[in-house]
């Protein structure tokens, strides 16, 4: 299960209620003050009760509401299909009608005076007088509606048979959205078990000392040196050495009191020998250093944290496995704090890959312009305030977009040094793309005489993909007035095509600017089978293979993975190193294997010619601007 949506109300500054839908990457951003961390604490006292990092407190009630009941609501979607809740009965949430009107199971927990004090369902559930209240039923109650019925039932030691049968013994059921209490009896079975398909969440904040003594690292090393005191029986081994040690000890402290007794008995007398057991997980200790023996607490903030957080990473799987559930949700409080905008790069890279494998759902906080700028438009959630001062949160539009980007300031990420002599912009998707069409435009003759991309009247522009930058600096260009033209991949054969669809339909809207998108997947598709063949031995049959459509730079990881010496299967590796050979897969298409791309190559494939109209567009456009004839 993962998350969908989650609503506030009355804890902290969400006076009102707030809800706001959850991707399986969610970024909140905002003004430091406005309410991030209390969407994630909030999360954390939900998910992790009596356990979570933030305890819920008595003065946690908004102190403008005049009300003391918090509201901390969920919603998940990815519902176990069935739940044994009966012994080995089989059920499932939508049986018994406890999911809401999207089909999502909706869990909201109360509180007051800091204490949990209401756990309910909000479902669209029956609402005929004899059915409304079935969940709080006891069985005997249950027992006795089917008696009086005359209900068949194979096992009336069963609720969920019981239930089921009352409910189809209607001909006609209404339903409107209702509050189903869980944590008594009657619904307490179900809560018990659905607590078993929660998310497991992790929560790591930025306000921390990043030292190895945090129990983020020594609670688990604990935890896993128990494991292994455990499964190695060394506790028997570890005992036998304690009693003899103990024995040892003992006969000598009897020996000194001996000693003692001959010179003053009464202090003698009042001492025994006293031995205490040790904990033996608590016996082991450990650290980190650096093979020079540099400890990780001398090491400097940033790299303290890189390695905290990626202990956390660690536990939370631990948790997973430990409570056998298959997702797990990740938080991080503003992971740049103390990080090298290089670090900050490849942290949000990472996060975006993590929340990609379908166990996963990441959610982190951010007021950094360099963060919000390279994270997916789509992921962004904009904490803000309406005109009655309330805490709303906004999703990605036009126009909320252009208040994150000057919330945040984030800025173009284009220099210009004289904008005078520039007649055309020239938008891909990142830097391998601009790479790759700067080598076609190097090494294919005739593409250079149609159009030569090393002039100084134009710029290639890596636009940031789907993400904020990609808007903000779209938006720059169109003020700028210069002539545009736009190369984006269609990603055809992948889990989102065509997502660039919107943004080529508007710049073709716009005058002196024209975009395309890829025929094929991607750029590096155009790298053609017959190079690949002869940098790799393998021959690709087109009527076996749709090359159209392929993940080319996926299939060179997993050609390269297969002649190395790894004894790991493919699909055995995981997804971080997966992609880390892919995109070393990707670095060599772009840099290296495109040199031996020529126009036969591209003939022979039909690809030269969707490769010719864009050089002729950009060669059109710059005419154009200087107010020349057409060429065609």
């Amino acid at each position: 299960m993962q998350i969908r949506t989650v609503s506030l109300e009355n804890f902290r500054g969400y006076k009102n209620k707030i809800e706001t839908p959850f991707d399986k990457l969610t970024a909140i951003v905002g003004r430091n003050d406005i309410g991030k961390s209390t969407i994630l604490e909030a999360l954390d006292i939900f998910f992790n009760d009596t356990n979570a990092n933030i305890k819920m407190d008595k003065n946690d009630a908004n102190i403008d509401s005049g009300n003391d009941i918090i509201t901390i609501g969920v919603a998940f979607e990815g519902l176990p299909e069935k739940l044994v809740v009966d012994s080995t009965v089989e059920t499932s949430l939508e049986e018994e009608y406890l999911t809401n009107e999207s089909g999502q199971l909706e869990i909201h927990k109360k509180y007051k005076n800091g204490k949990l004090i209401n756990t309910v369902l909000i479902a669209l559930y029956p609402s005929n007088n004899e059915l409304k209240d079935l969940h709080k039923l006891k069985k005997p109650e249950l027992v006795k509606i089917v008696e009086d019925n005359n209900l068949e039932v194979s096992d009336k030691r069963k609720s969920s048979l019981m239930r089921k049968a009352i409910f189809k013994s209607f001909e006609s059921i209404k339903f409107e959205t209702q509050e189903i209490q869980i944590d008594q009896e009657g619904g307490k079975q179900i809560w018990d078990k659905l607590k078993e398909y929660l998310p497991v969440y992790s929560l790591f904040q930025s306000d921390r000392k990043n030292e190895d003594q945090d129990t983020e690292i020594q609670d688990p090393m604990k935890l896993a040196i128990k494991e292994i005191l455990k499964k190695h029986d060394l506790i028997t081994k570890l005992e036998e050495v304690y009693s003899e040690v103990k024995g040892a000890s003992e006969k000598l402290a009897e020996l000194t009191l001996e000693k003692l007794s001959e010179m003053n008995p009464e202090i003698a007398n009042e001492l025994k020998p006293e031995f205490k057991s040790p904990t033996w997980e608590s016996v082991f200790k450990f650290s980190i250093t650096s093979d020079k023996g540099v400890p990780l607490n001398k090491r400097g903030s940033g790299v303290r944290r890189l390695i905290l957080l990626n202990f956390f990473r660690a536990e939370a799987e631990r948790r997973k496995q430990e409570r056998n559930v298959p997702n797990i949700i990740y938080a991080f409080e503003e992971p740049e704090t103390s990080q090298h905008p290089s670090h900050q790069k490849l942290l949000i890279e990472s996060f975006i890959e993590l929340s990609k494998a379908d166990i996963n759902q990441v959610i982190l906080t951010t007021h950094s312009p360099a963060i919000a700028k390279l994270l997916p438009i789509e992921s962004l959630r904009m904490i803000d305030r309406n005109t009655d001062r309330d805490v709303i949160i906004r999703e990605p539009s036009a126009d909320i977009l252009e208040k994150i980007a000057i919330n945040l300031g984030v800025f173009p990420d284009i220099e210009l040094n004289n904008v005078s002599k520039v007649k055309l912009a020239i938008c891909v998707e990142g830097k391998n793309d601009i790479h790759f069409l700067e080598a076609l435009n190097r090494n294919i003759p005739e593409l250079k005489t149609i159009f030569n991309l090393s002039g100084e009247n134009i710029i290639l522009l890596p636009m940031g993909g789907s993400t904020l930058q990609f808007w903000v600096n779209n938006n720059y260009l169109e003020k700028l007035n210069l002539c545009q033209v736009h190369i984006y991949d269609s990603d055809i054969g992948s889990e989102k095509p065509n997502k660039y669809r919107e943004s080529v339909d508007a710049v073709n809207t716009r005058e002196n600017s024209k975009a395309f998108e890829t025929n094929l997947r991607e750029l590096e598709n155009y790298i053609t089978p017959a190079v690949l063949e002869i940098e790799y031995g393998k021959s690709f049959e087109l009527g076996e293979v749709d090359w159209n459509r392929l993940n080319v730079p996926e299939t060179i990881a997993k050609i390269v993975h297969g002649n190395s010496e790894s004894t790991i299967e493919w699909e055995n590796l995981t997804s971080e190193k997966q992609s880390k050979k892919i995109s070393k897969a990707k670095n060599k298409i772009n840099t290296e294997l495109v040199n031996n791309v020529n126009k036969m190559h591209l003939e022979s494939y039909g690809f030269y010619e969707e490769l010719e109209s864009w050089f002729i567009e950009m060669r059109n456009l710059v005419e154009q601007s200087k107010g020349t004839p057409v060429l065609t």
